[in-house]
């Protein structure tokens, strides 16, 4: 798992989150309440970015190795998610007025 994790670049780490943020929002808009659907795009996300950023330190890694990037990957991983959440929680709410 470590090992993995360390091994992620900028793209392949955007590409594992726009994956599981569309599959998370997709599940919680047909399990949250109403108030909540609509932040669930740009919450989910950003928690996988983050936790999936600072996972190899709390695994033990140096976390001065991680900080001076962290920003970079953190919104580049954040905004891979969030794009294509929307869109999906944007046409969930169209074809089954979810939202």
């Amino acid at each position: 798992m470590k090992t993995f994790v360390e091994s992620l670049s900028l793209g392949s780490g955007a590409v594992l989150i726009a994956l599981l943020s569309v599959g998370l929002v997709w599940l919680l808009c047909f399990v949250l309440p109403a108030a909540l659907r609509g932040i669930s795009f740009v919450v989910v996300p950003f928690i996988l970015a983050c936790s999936l950023y600072w996972l190899p330190v709390w695994l033990g890694n140096d976390a001065s190795e991680y900080d001076p990037f962290a920003g970079l990957f953190i919104l580049t991983w954040f905004l891979a998610g969030a794009i294509p959440s929307a869109v999906v929680f944007l046409i969930l709410k169209k074809r089954h007025g979810l939202g």
